[in-house]
């Protein structure tokens, strides 16, 4: 097993720069050394890592919730207001429907299924969209209305909305509801809003016990309050240097009294493992509650990350987002690759026509949704027309879900799996060359402001 993994790590970072050479997304490399690596290819995997490779797309859809939980700040919320909220649900929800409706007439699937079939394909991706929306901020294109920030925090929304309802409607799936007379189904259907209280409950439950271990590792108190108390220490210090005559550079007490006020590096590392253990312990607990009580772990896990990064410091909560992103770096090679091992090019190829035609009238009823979102903005026709093509890519959430109905033997599962990869493979690089070609033709560049 070590020697394949020591292959998913090399291969996939040597095919995923060479992508980034060739400014295409490092995602489709990933998936092209999954197929080489694979039983597709030169079958180079231990049969172990590919037995566990379920479980490892389940750590790292765990650890894309603790991302966006990190991510989520609740002042660009509320400053983005109404197009934030409509970005986040509308396009998403419209396309959920659009495939939906396709799974049910062209793949005859039954409802459930169908459903299951439209949440792994309709995510859009943060890894495609955040990188360039960064390079936007800071080539200076569309930030007077703020669009760049409105698509990163609206697509991070849209992936929990998504994961959301995958795993509700996985539960429902699982536990075989859906009865001639409709009877079961309906049951079960009254234990999602338990379901997602249930999880609300837990997340912050637990985000504040995680806030208030990570107050006592560090006084570090909210922003305002820890400014207030390094003036007073540094105010005292130089009073002390006045009356003692206490020789020796006032800095540099300075410095050491706004140290007793951070976090180490060593502690925030300690409290970022404690988020993901207890993030891990939530889907677990989820799990094992399962027949007495529905409680949705994965919706908790993104409340619990958002509860601690709004209880702790500013600096902390930056600091904690870029060690989950560098942390995110090894998990990401290994999951898109082993999505591609997985890949069933056979069938696949074989279902290209009819899924490409899928894809493309589920991206028509996003683009309608997108139209729905950004009504009655200030937003001119072009950059609307931009903020679509961005809403496009997909990769990150269709890795992480879509072979889990596979690995539960589920009938639709090689289709679902079939048709999240397709949608990597189509959108992704497509998308992110018209995100790289029209950011210059579509977008006001805001060179004076500030």
């Amino acid at each position: 097993m070590l020697t394949s993994l020591g292959f998913i790590l090399l291969g996939g970072a040597a095919l995923a720069g060479l992508c980034r050479r060739i400014q295409l997304p490092t995602i489709i490399g990933l998936m092209i050394a999954g197929l080489i690596l694979g039983p597709q290819g030169y079958n180079w995997l231990d049969s172990s890592m590919l037995t566990i490779s379920p479980d490892l797309r389940q750590m790292a859809l765990i650890l894309i919730l603790v991302k966006a939980g990190l991510a989520i700040n609740l002042r660009d919320i509320w400053n983005l207001g109404r197009p934030l909220l409509m970005m986040a649900t509308v396009p998403v929800l419209l396309e959920l429907s659009v495939l939906t409706y396709l799974g049910l007439t062209v793949f005859e699937l039954h409802g459930l299924e169908a459903v299951l079939l439209a949440t792994a394909v309709c995510a859009v991706s943060p890894a495609v969209v955040v990188f360039r929306m960064i390079h936007l901020i800071e080539q200076r294109y569309g930030i007077a209305k703020k669009i760049p920030q409105l698509i990163m925090v609206a697509s991070s929304l849209e992936d929990i909305v998504v994961v959301v309802v995958f795993s509700l409607v996985l539960t429902l799936v699982e536990t075989h509801v859906e009865t001639p007379d409709g009877i079961g189904a309906l049951e079960a259907m009254a234990q999602v809003p338990i379901a997602l209280l249930g999880g609300i409950v837990l997340g912050v439950l637990s985000g504040v016990l995680l806030a208030y271990i990570a107050k006592i590792m560090s006084p570090s108190a909210p922003t305002v309050a820890k400014t207030k108390v390094l003036k007073a220490s540094q105010n005292l210090l130089k009073k002390e240097d006045t009356i003692h005559s206490v020789k020796g550079d006032t800095d540099g007490k300075q410095a050491q009294a706004m140290k007793t006020y951070m976090m180490t590096p060593q502690q925030a590392t300690l409290l970022l493992t404690l988020i993901v253990a207890t993030a891990f312990v939530l889907v677990a607990l989820g799990n094992w509650l399962k027949p007495i009580i529905s409680i949705s772990g994965l919706l908790a896990v993104m409340i619990m990350a958002s509860v601690v990064k709004g209880q702790v410091s500013y600096e902390l909560g930056q600091g904690l987002n870029r060690m989950v992103n560098q942390l995110w770096i090894p998990v990401e090679i290994i999951l898109f690759v082993l999505v591609g091992a997985a890949i069933d090019t056979t069938y696949m190829f074989s279902m290209s026509g009819i899924l490409i035609l899928v894809i493309a009238l589920g991206l028509i009823g996003r683009t309608m949704g997108v139209a729905i979102s950004l009504w009655k903005t200030p937003l001119t026709i072009k950059e609307r027309t931009y903020c679509a093509i961005s809403y496009a890519p997909k990769a990150t959430v269709q890795a992480a879900i879509g072979g889990i109905p596979l690995a539960l033997g589920l009938p639709s599962g090689p289709l679902v799996l079939a048709a999240s990869a397709m949608a990597i493979v189509i959108t992704s690089p497509i998308g992110a060359i018209c995100m790289d070609y029209f950011y210059k033709r579509l977008l006001h560049h805001d060179e004076d402001l500030l």
